[in-house]
């Protein structure tokens, strides 16, 4: 397969990874997408460091596989709605909802998802789909051919 095919099909195969992922969110969150997002962004926001730090990998090690508190990094509802490009007061009514079912919680300085919120069955459940997803994705990317090493996704 030249490199050129190998583009189009990996976009492809990405395009679906997407749209299984938007049903399976969809699905959770009772088809309100933008809630869906405006929480993913938050969870993103709290601990998106944390992926990349290897001082807060340590400290994860020590305290247990979900992060306290803590050591969530809050996001103001203005920073998701710059971040989603969508209006700020779509993100204000999305995040009052969220918070009124339990799923955020104002802190000094924003928004963050409680570690009992990630611990629940539901993000449990969401997690191994979206991991499911992931690696679906990532065999399919291999057998055309498109290397996943260190060095950056590149055609082999």
């Amino acid at each position: 397969m030249d490199s050129e095919l190998k583009e189009r099909v990996a976009v492809r195969l990405a395009i679906g990874a997407i749209l299984r992922a938007v049903e399976t969110v969809n699905r959770e969150y009772g088809g309100d997408i933008t809630a869906a997002l405006v929480f993913a962004s938050v969870v993103e926001a709290n601990v998106g460091h944390l992926a990349t730090s290897p001082d807060s990998t340590a400290a994860l090690a020590t305290v247990g596989r979900l992060p306290p508190d803590e050591m969530r990094r809050p996001v103001t509802g203005v920073a998701l709605a710059a971040t989603l490009g969508i209006p700020n007061e779509t993100v204000r009514r999305k995040i009052k909802g969220l918070i009124d079912q339990g799923v955020l919680a104002r802190v000094d300085g924003g928004l963050i998802v409680p570690t009992e919120v990630l611990a629940s069955d539901r993000m449990t459940r969401l997690t191994r789909a979206s991991f499911v997803n992931l690696r679906r994705l990532f065999i399919q990317l291999r057998r055309i051919g498109v290397d996943l090493s260190d060095d950056g996704a590149a055609l082999a």
